[in-house]
């Protein structure tokens, strides 16, 4: 549901999720997007690569090390975070539409402790935790 919605805007998961963390915390250097991303797949500097080549990102040196990027967001990626925000939206109504208010925390706390002990609940620690950030 979730990527088919992204489609007709040429996204997809992994690139919506890289959209939203740069939103939040921009500028990233390649290994801080990657710390950040739960999305699996590609490797995060293929996905910056493929990301850079559609408009959606782009790359200047970093001024704290000469080895690494920093990544930004382009007016074009800009121009896609309201229609990604409403996509959300929608699936967050669908979801909550589904599941029965009085059962949401615990199917929350059922979800959060499977997540847990998978790589992807550690990357949503470490993204609970990282500081949000506009340059």
């Amino acid at each position: 549901m979730f990527a088919a919605a992204l489609k007709p805007h040429n996204l997809t998961p992994a690139w919506a999720e890289a959209l939203n963390v740069l939103d939040e915390r921009e500028p990233l250097t390649i290994r801080e997007l990657g710390l950040l991303l739960v999305c699996e797949g590609e490797h995060p500097s293929r996905l910056v690569n493929r990301m850079v080549n559609a408009g959606l990102l782009t790359t200047e040196p970093s001024p704290d090390d000469e080895r690494a990027r920093w990544i930004r967001l382009t007016p074009r990626a800009r121009n896609l975070l309201p229609a990604l925000r409403e996509i959300e939206d929608q699936l967050h109504n669908v979801i909550e539409a589904t599941v029965d208010p009085a059962n949401l925390q615990a199917c929350r706390a059922v979800l959060e402790g499977f997540i847990d002990s998978l790589p992807a609940g550690e990357t949503l620690k470490r993204r609970a935790h990282t500081p949000v950030r506009h340059s």
